[in-house]
């Protein structure tokens, strides 16, 4: 039952999308019942479908188009009613959507009863498709290069490579987000608190605009501001580089593949350490390789910093 109701509410939403991204208010307006009630945050609440019309129609007129929903969760409460929520993104605004509550009507449609959501950036004018690109260096800090407490394979290369990709980013004003590891353990062997290991590293190191993500596990996503840095930036597209191949890149890019994004990831600006795995040992170079090809099968593309450039000039 409860696969079948996720299907329908999908499928539904999926319709109201689609009326949205046409122009079409009077299709989407028409999805709510009749009493719906909408609490949009910072604009209000609105009562029946009468007034929720009245607010979808004033908000057309600013010509939102290319909404997005990522990072769905859909629960469902009975065979005849689930809640959806998740981030959005639209040419012209982003957000947060705390609550769609649908309810299956008597005609076998679903409608919505109740809609929550939250309007966390205004754009004064839509956003070209590049500025909806972020820059993501992943833990390129003190402890993974010559002298810190865990060296990896190449990092000064890697770091060369993302150094210009970020050269280009700023340039051109595009979003920038540097990824902090810190461990809470002070026993872990590297990147602990109050150290210079956990540094980022001075020829990539962060300007006082760009956000800085500090975590504490393997994926940036948890227990982190990543996600609400990326919904106030209004990206749908990832370009990671950073380290380490096996561990933090693969973990970020599978989530953000994952949660609804599309993510590039950069072979000559991703580093990785030697390691041994029973009787075999891998050099960096080969983890780096075997974790690219890894998640070009999970939905990524991988690509170097030169055919990136080239392809986005």
């Amino acid at each position: 039952m409860s696969q079948s109701v996720r299907q329908s509410v999908m499928q539904a939403s999926r319709e109201w999308i689609a009326n949205f991204n046409q122009g079409n208010v009077q299709a989407c307006t028409e999805r709510y019942q009749k009493e719906a009630t909408m609490q949009v945050s910072p604009f209000g609440r609105f009562n029946g479908m009468e007034a929720i019309a009245g607010f979808w129609n004033e908000f057309a007129k600013s010509g939102p188009t290319k909404l997005v929903y990522r990072n769905v969760e859909i629960k469902v409460l009975n065979d005849k009613q689930a809640i959806l929520s998740a981030n959005w993104s639209m040419n012209i605004a982003s957000g947060f959507i705390s609550k769609e509550l649908w309810t299956l009507n008597d005609d076998g449609q679903w409608y919505l009863e109740e809609d929550d959501f939250s309007v966390l950036t205004q754009h004064p004018a839509p956003l070209d498709d590049d500025k909806r690109t972020a820059l993501v260096l992943v833990d390129l800090q003190n402890d993974y290069f010559s002298g810190g407490r865990f060296p990896l394979d190449n990092t000064d290369i890697a770091t060369q490579h993302a150094k210009t990709l970020l050269s280009h980013f700023r340039k051109n004003a595009l979003p920038v987000i540097h990824i902090q590891h810190i461990f809470e353990d002070d026993n872990a062997p590297f990147f602990t608190a109050n150290t210079t290991g956990i540094e980022i590293e001075t020829s990539v190191a962060p300007l006082a605009e760009e956000p800085v993500v500090i975590k504490h596990q393997i994926d940036s996503f948890i227990d982190t501001s990543l996600e609400q840095s990326l919904v106030e930036l209004g990206v749908d597209k990832l370009v990671i580089v950073g380290a380490m191949a096996q561990a933090c890149v693969q973990t970020i890019t599978r989530s953000a593949v994952n949660k609804g994004y599309s993510c590039e990831v950069i072979s000559d600006a991703i580093a990785a350490p030697s390691l041994p795995y029973g009787e075999h040992k891998f050099s960096g170079d080969q983890l780096v390789a075997a974790n690219l090809l890894s998640l070009s099968f999970g939905g990524a593309k991988a690509t170097t910093s030169t055919q990136w450039l080239k392809d986005n000039a």
